[in-house]
């Protein structure tokens, strides 16, 4: 792997993160977007991603703040006004322990945001993955499969029905590569790749809980890596929740098995409403 600088990681971690997610918004339909009022802003190196209709901090999100250019209260505060002047009253921001000022955190808490749980944060690069052994059958699927696609998702990670325009709107999207594997004829797991330049951010891996433990998201790690490599990428970057002795994180080690490496454990500073 070429060595790179840890300012480096950290960009190429965070960017290609933000720019996928915010692209994925980007792609919902006219319908979902006037529904749920979804927005995704940029402000520089700065992605604001927002649905406050449905208001869970996982979809509210600032990202790449102090990456890239320093960051600055003013920016901040534009930032977290972006959110509520939306009506956001739960929202996030995932800060990379690079992030330039180093007491960014101190402004954070004095908004009222507090720390909670950490994402690893991995990326490897354009060597070829191990190949996992499974009983399923791995394919590359297109808008045929869209609903298939979301059917898993949404399942897998036990999310709403009302999400599922969101999910299945970014099937055969430019820049997206989606995945089912089979067991049979049944889709049982599930897996996308968004490709900008020469990155790939590996993201939506999931499987339905009755087959879990049989080598589909180790196999599909191995196919989204051959096909980004195909398409020229360098670098392949993803996130999991943090793997701890308490709470075992399997997602966070099929990217080891990948050849992923860890980057960083970056916080999410939340901030929630107050309770009465």
């Amino acid at each position: 792997m070429p060595n790179l600088t840890t300012e480096k990681i950290s960009a190429l971690n965070e960017f290609s993160e933000s720019e996928a997610w915010a692209n994925y918004y980007l792609c919902a339909p006219a319908e979902f977007v006037q529904k749920y009022r979804l927005e995704a802003k940029r402000m520089g190196s700065v992605w604001v991603t927002m649905i406050p209709e449905l208001d869970w901090s996982f979809f509210n999100r600032i990202v790449g703040l102090g990456i890239g250019d320093i960051a600055t209260e003013s920016l901040l505060d534009d930032a977290i006004g972006i959110l509520q002047n939306a009506g956001c009253k739960n929202y996030m921001a995932q800060i990379s322990p690079l992030a330039q000022p180093s007491h960014l955190s101190e402004w954070l808490n004095f908004r009222g945001f507090v720390r909670g749980h950490n994402w690893a944060k991995v990326y490897r690069g354009n060597d070829m993955a191990q190949v996992v052994p499974t009983d399923l059958r791995v394919e590359s699927i297109g808008k045929e499969h869209a609903d298939a696609f979301a059917d898993v998702a949404l399942a897998a990670f036990e999310m709403p029905p009302e999400l599922r325009p969101l999910v299945n709107g970014i099937v055969g999207k430019p820049g997206w590569h989606h995945y089912l594997a089979f067991d049979g004829e049944q889709p049982v797991s599930a897996a996308a790749m968004f490709v900008s330049g020469d990155v790939g951010w590996l993201g939506f891996g999931s499987t339905l809980e009755s087959h879990r433990k049989h080598g589909g998201q180790g196999a599909m790690f191995t196919r989204r890596i051959k096909d980004g490599l195909v398409l020229g990428c360098k670098w392949f970057v993803t996130e999991a929740v943090e793997d701890t002795p308490e709470s075992p994180n399997p997602s966070y080690h099929n990217m080891l098995r990948a050849g992923f490496e860890l980057a960083y454990l970056r916080p999410n500073y939340v901030h929630q409403p107050p309770t009465s």
